[in-house]
């Protein structure tokens, strides 16, 4: 299934690059792609992060509101 329609990134690709090491949406962005376009994918990638590493949430969300703040 895509997940980022601009890059054509697949779920796989992403759960591929949360695997090999990204904690982040902009390090999930730097191996695949994906949330660099038009930004619809950013929750769908965020999700997949904390569903990996709940850890992340705090750290997630803190960057989610520093957006909406900007």
């Amino acid at each position: 299934m895509f997940v980022c329609i601009c890059h054509a990134v697949t779920d796989l690709q992403v759960e591929t690059a949360i695997t090999a090491g990204a904690r982040t949406e902009e390090a999930v962005g730097e191996m695949t792609g994906a949330g660099t376009g038009c930004g619809g994918c950013l929750d769908s990638v965020c999700d997949r992060l904390l569903a990996r590493d709940t850890s992340q949430l705090v750290t997630v969300s803190q960057r989610l509101a520093s957006y909406a703040l900007a």
